[in-house]
Formats: C-alpha cells, sequence, structure tokens
C-alpha cells in the first residue's frame, strides 16, 4: 500500500507524439473503471464519475497524440475532490527497480518555500551548486526555469481559503520540482534585491537511491544532529526527506544515535510521505505501551495502524523504545505519510507539533500500470486519525505554529526548530506534549 504525496499531475511525455489507434479511449476506460471499482467515496462514483464518462468519454476515442491523452487524463482526474489521484508518465515510471545512484537524478542544493506573500530561499545545501553560486537562505525569488514565482502566489491569493492549504503545498512541490533535474542539466533561478539570475548545473543527488513500486528512482536521506542545550545535555534531531523501506535501518541507527539526548525532534518538513506501513514500525520507537496512530478503511477492509513498543533492533540487541519529550514539525510540502504520523503522535498525546499547517493529502494509495504506458496513482482508502477524525483536506495543525519569516532566514535563523527545541528544554518534561 502505498501512500505518497497527492495532488500532482506529473508531467513529461513528448506532447506531439502519436499514439496508436485505440489506445487513447483504452486509457480512459481504465482509469474510469480503477476509481468506480476502488475509490471509497461511493456517492461520487455513483453521481459525478458517470457523469465524467459520459462527457468525456467520447472525447476519448478520437485521440491521436500524447498531448491530447495528457490534456484528458489531467482534466478527468481535476473532477476528483480528494488527493493521490494522479499520473507518472511512462517516461519516468520505469519497470526495473534501481538502487544505484547512477539513475540520473540530480540536485542544485537549494529548497524553496512561501513566507508571507513571496516564494523564498528556504535551505541551501552545504557544498551544492546553490552554495557555490552564492544563494542563501532569505533571498526572495522570481522565477525558477518557465515558472513565475509572482503568478503562481497571485493564483494562490484569489483562490477561496479553503483551497489555499492544498494549493499552496501543489504550487510548492511545483517549483521546487525543478530543481532536481537529471545530472548534469542547468536549471535557471532568478533571485530579486538585486535582480539577478544563476544557472545551476545538477549534481548527484545524496542519499541511499531506492524504487518504491512504479515511482521513478528516489534518494532518501536520513539526517542526524545532536543540539547542546544548556542544563538537559542535548537534543536530538532526525529529519528525512521520504518514508522508504530502504530508509529503516538509517532511522533504526538515528533513533539510537539520539536516545542519550532530553528530546527529540522528528523533522517532516519537506517529506511528501511514502510507504504508509512505515509509520507503525518508527513509531515504535517511541511508545511504551501499544496503541493506535488511526484507522484506514477500504471499501472492504478496516485496519488499524497499530504501534507497539519496540524493544529489540535488527541486530538482536534489546533497547528500550524511547519515552523523553517528542516534537514533530511539519510544513505545507509534509503530506501523506508524514501527516499519518504527526497527526497520530499529536492526538495520542505523545507529541507536539510545530511548524505550518501541512498539506492535508493523506489517503493510501495504488499503482497501476495504464494501456498508454503511464502509471495512476489512486487512492483506495480513507484515512481517520485516533479520535475518529479525517485526516484528508483538513491536514495536520501544529499545536505551535511558527510562520517562516524573511527575515529569520537571512539571520540563519530556524524559529520551527527553535520552538521545538525550546520546549523540549522548558516544558516538555513537565506537561504532556499534546494539546
Amino acid at each position: 500500500m502505498a501512500a505518497c504525496a497527492g495532488g500532482m499531475r506529473a508531467a513529461g511525455n513528448a506532447g506531439n507524439a502519436s499514439l496508436p489507434a485505440g489506445v487513447g479511449l483504452a486509457t480512459f476506460d481504465s482509469i474510469w473503471s480503477t476509481v468506480t471499482r476502488t475509490y471509497v467515496d461511493t456517492a461520487f462514483v455513483s453521481g459525478t464519475w458517470m457523469h465524467v464518462r459520459d462527457s468525456l468519454r467520447p472525447r476519448a476515442s478520437a485521440i491521436t497524440t500524447r498531448g491530447e491523452l495528457d490534456a484528458l487524463m489531467g482534466e478527468t482526474l481535476a473532477t476528483i475532490p480528494d488527493s493521490h489521484f494522479y499520473i507518472i508518465p511512462a517516461s519516468v515510471a520505469g519497470d526495473e527497480p534501481q538502487t544505484s545512484s547512477s539513475d540520473g537524478r540530480g540536485t542544485t542544493g537549494v529548497s524553496l518555500r512561501m513566507a508571507g506573500e513571496e516564494i523564498v530561499v528556504w535551505r541551501v545545501e552545504p557544498g551544492s551548486p546553490a552554495a557555490a553560486a552564492g544563494i542563501v537562505p532569505g533571498e526572495v525569488v522570481t522565477r525558477v526555469g518557465v515558472k513565475n514565482a509572482d503568478s503562481l502566489v497571485s493564483h494562490i491569493r484569489a483562490l477561496p481559503e479553503k483551497a489555499r492549504q492544498r494549493a499552496i503545498a501543489n504550487m510548492l512541490h511545483g517549483i521546487n520540482g525543478p530543481l532536481s533535474p537529471a545530472v548534469g542539466d542547468t536549471v535557471a533561478i532568478q533571485l530579486a534585491n538585486p535582480s539577478v539570475t544563476r544557472r545551476l548545473v545538477a549534481v548527484p543527488a545524496p542519499g541511499r537511491v531506492s524504487q518504491f513500486g512504479n515511482l521513478p528512482p528516489l534518494a532518501g536521506v536520513v539526517r542526524v544532529a545532536r543540539i547542546p542545550a544548556s542544563g538537559t545535555g542535548c537534543v536530538g534531531v532526525i529529519a528525512f526527506n521520504i518514508w522508504l523501506p530502504a530508509l529503516g535501518g538509517d532511522l533504526e541507527r538515528a533513533v539510537d544515535s539520539v536516545r542519550t539526548c532530553s528530546g527529540v525532534v522528528v523533522d517532516l518538513r519537506g517529506n511528501p510521505g511514502g510507504a504508509g506501513a512505515m509509520v507503525m514500525g518508527f513509531g515504535g520507537y517511541f511508545v511504551d505501551s501499544a496503541l493506535s496512530l488511526g484507522t484506514m478503511r477500504t471499501r472492504q477492509v478496516t485496519l488499524r495502524f497499530a504501534i507497539n513498543p519496540r524493544r529489540s533492533r535488527d541486530d538482536g540487541s534489546q533497547r528500550a523504545p524511547y519515552t523523553g519529550p517528542l516534537a514533530i514539525i511539519v510544513d505545507p510540502m509534509s503530506a501523506s505519510t508524514s501527516e499519518i504520523f504527526a497527526t497520530g503522535m499529536q492526538r495520542i498525546g505523545r507529541a507536539r507539533v510545530f511548524g505550518e499547517k501541512s498539506a492535508g493529502a493523506a489517503l493510501p494509495a495504488l499503482m497501476e500500470r495504464l494501456p498508454s504506458g503511464d502509471v495512476f496513482v489512486h487512492a483506495v482508502a480513507d484515512f481517520t486519525d485516533p479520535d475518529g477524525m479525517r485526516v484528508e483536506g483538513a491536514g495536520v495543525v501544529p499545536d505551535e505554529i511558527v510562520v517562516l519569516s524573511e527575515e529569520a532566514l537571512r539571520k540563519g535563523r530556524d524559529t520551527a526548530l527553535e520552538a521545538a527545541t525550546r520546549w523540549i528544554t522548558t516544558d516538555g518534561a513537565s506537561r504532556p506534549a499534546s494539546r
């Protein structure tokens, strides 16, 4: 069961390429029948989805090019109100798993976020092409490749309040995407104040590269830090960019490396999700009794995401779960599995959450190969937190909201991490973690 970030419409196929007769219709029918058979919102299926078939299927039968098919698939999936319905193009949905770093994925070493009504540089990796070009956190970005930041922000401003949360997440994924192209590709990023364009050549992305289902090869990274804390020794920080099974051993070692600290911060900012079942194993490192992080429901099955204390390690050694104060940081790019973990740990009172409201895209999904060669990612279940509240659409609401500040970024400050550390060192051990 996959639970990866939703709301995206992947692109990458050649728009003018011709398609064999009947492929467009077969692809549309495959998408339509899959949703009809598996989507948990049966009211949508019996109403709107039937109208989608009647109105769009005639167009599908006349499709002759890749561009026409991409446009129709996008229009079809846009009618579905929930996340986790998107297309991975055939050009990036490989058939064979890859586990080496020779897959061509690269990075420029810069990440962007929205601060106020500006797109700004959030992080710059030391030694990266962005660092070499002199880019620093807090700088305002006006363009990445062909994407105009002002236009994207203006679009967000024009949306109704209830629609902005997921739109911000999708926009940030869209503008950050070009900054991780194939190794050797060049990306232009335009900065303001003063106006200057930097051309960054992508280098191999760091991390453990693996392939999950039909997703393209992904580089997973687990980062660990021990922040000195006056009077309490240290605060441990575990940050990772995706929930990949290949990172299981790295996460185990990360937890063990900070277990002597007075508190632990799990940083899920920018983490779009991954393998949903991983929350059960990872959560077990932080509880001393059996609990539930929520419930997944398909049309046929109800499954509790149970977490049990992890007292043994892969090498056979025995270690008690970590029971000190636990903080979790999220932001608008935290989605899916990250939301399931954060809201679950928050609801059971095990963790206090900091940062900004998450994406609200938390539906378990599966992948299915289409007649066109593309892969259809589609939600097959709903998920509710331990209180029975739906996570989809609502997202994770931090206990302490810490918004990004251009000024703080320019000063090299991480205000969300500061807030989490302050809680651990002052109140974390003496009051309940959750609200």
